[in-house]
């Protein structure tokens, strides 16, 4: 069994990792935060539509609810760590003498 939210991350690092040796092309950061985001939202869309379904009896699947609670839940977890990261080099800069 795969967990596609890692997965997807990985394959936004491998995209931006080819992409970074063509002169021509350039990801930026900003990109690879908006996709991250964009990937963590409908992960969590996902979860809750999985849900809503499960209560409302139109699947009895509980494995696929929880594993698709769970990638939303982790997803999440990690961009709040970028998040965290980010903001932490942002104050050591503002932190250095000129």
């Amino acid at each position: 069994m795969a967990i596609q939210g890692v997965n997807s991350i990985n394959d936004i690092a491998a995209a931006s990792v080819k992409t970074a040796g063509k002169t021509n092309d350039s990801v930026n950061f900003k990109d690879l935060l908006m996709d991250a985001l964009n990937n963590v939202n409908t992960l969590e869309q996902e979860s809750a539509r999985m849900t809503e379904d499960f209560i409302a009896g139109r699947t009895d699947n509980i494995h696929s609810v929880l594993i698709a609670s769970e990638k939303a839940s982790i997803s999440l977890q990690f961009i709040m760590e970028v998040r965290n990261k980010v903001l932490e080099a942002y104050q050591e800069i503002m932190r250095m003498q000129i």
